[in-house]
């Protein structure tokens, strides 16, 4: 698949409705229906989201055990449950990234590559993916009815088939198992804190207890974040090269990236496809100022995800900077100071979510290194023991 869709950068796309992309096999028409699907179901992208999952659940209910934080609670419960939402939300922001893929082929093969890559260790099969794209579709009938009409139905098998077929083959270049085994079981992680935010006491009734956000503040943000969005290719790379410039140390956390001029970066299609899931994320962020549950759940898992790579807590401050350096850029002079501050304050926010669970994360693996070091100390004392003993015995 790789070399197929290789083959196809730098061909141009024939407007006929017909054309097929070599790469996918989809017509320009199969395209166009699934992109206006998606952007009917992302409406609702959190409801969707939520539906999707609940089939995926109650089609395979071993799925939800492959996820820490929602094994233990019951089906029903799983559609108002906060950590559901987050999670469906990531998923969709996922999606819409392969999504905007469609056209670019060499750009939607490292998103796949990426969508491997970060479920490496976590025992999810070919099997999860091929269910889960059988309840999306499920869920896509459900919400639409005729109107998810069977050619649209098609387009999505296919695209999803290509989908997963580039994933299983960026499984067996990394060396990972794509199917399981009776004997498999699932893995706990360190489980995230209670979402709880550190804020200070906030005059006006206007703002949220939470973020500290006014109405008036939220919207200027959502405005500014949709004009970003109309150059979100352009502004996705503009991010990643910003970040490499303004944040110490931040390049050297991508092997793939290190000592190269970031101004050479600019073409790299894999600094877009990276900056373009700090936007995805972003963009769940932007989504959720009015649901600070589904917030600050999303918050605690970019810190699972992200401690375990190397970024510090620096890092995610510096890139508070580069966000609004970007905006400021991108968005022009309507970027106004208040819009500025807003972001500002709203970054903060999602800092300390960060911040905070990154000491719990650093807090845990400390109290797990005390029984090890007291053993250690214990298996010494012995050997001392023991010694002496002989000696002694001499």
């Amino acid at each position: 698949m790789w070399q197929s869709i290789v083959n196809a950068v730098g061909g141009i796309f024939g407007t006929d409705q017909n054309d097929i992309d070599e790469a996918t096999g989809l017509s320009v028409y199969e395209k166009n229906l699934i992109r206006s699907s998606w952007d009917q179901a992302m409406k609702n992208k959190k409801e969707f989201g939520v539906g999707v999952f609940f089939k995926l659940f109650a089609k395979d209910n071993p799925s939800q055990d492959l996820f820490e934080q929602l094994r233990d609670i019951p089906l029903e419960e799983l559609k108002t449950n906060k950590k559901m939402k987050a999670h469906a939300m990531r998923v969709m922001a996922s999606l819409q990234t392969l999504v905007d893929g469609l056209d670019e082929p060499e750009l939607l093969m490292e998103m796949l590559r990426n969508v491997a890559k970060t479920h490496r260790g976590q025992k999810v099969f070919q099997r999860h993916y091929e269910i889960l794209g059988e309840v999306l579709i499920a869920q896509f009938e459900e919400d639409f009815k005729n109107k998810f009409t069977p050619k649209m139905r098609d387009a999505w098998l296919k695209a999803y088939g290509v989908m997963v077929k580039g994933i299983m083959e960026e499984y067996d270049e990394l060396g990972m198992q794509t199917h399981d085994s009776d004997d498999e079981k699932t893995t706990s992680s360190t489980k995230p804190t209670e979402p709880t935010i550190e804020t200070t006491e906030r005059e006006s009734p206007e703002c949220c207890k939470v973020t500290g956000l006014s109405v008036c503040e939220k919207d200027l943000i959502r405005k500014s974040w949709v004009h970003f969005m109309k150059n979100k290719n352009e502004n996705a790379t503009l991010l990643i090269i910003n970040l490499f410039k303004m944040s110490e140390g931040a390049q050297d956390q991508f092997q793939k990236f290190k000592d190269t001029n970031p101004d050479d970066l600019v073409d790299d299609i894999r600094v877009r496809s990276h900056g373009l899931r700090v936007i995805a994320a972003l963009n769940s962020v932007v989504d959720n100022l009015d649901d600070t549950d589904c917030l600050v759940d999303m918050l605690q898992h970019v810190a699972h995800s992200h401690h375990p790579r190397g970024p510090t807590k620096r890092h995610f401050k510096d890139l508070g900077g580069v966000v609004v350096a970007t905006l400021d850029h991108a968005v022009g002079k309507k970027f106004t100071e208040d819009t500025k501050n807003a972001w500002v304050k709203a970054y903060t926010v999602i800092l300390s979510v960060i911040e905070k669970e990154y000491d719990t994360i650093d807090g845990n693996a400390n109290e797990d290194k005390v029984p090890d070091a007291e053993a250690k100390r214990n298996e010494e004392i012995r050997a001392n023991g023991d010694v002496k003993k002989a000696n002694t015995e001499e």
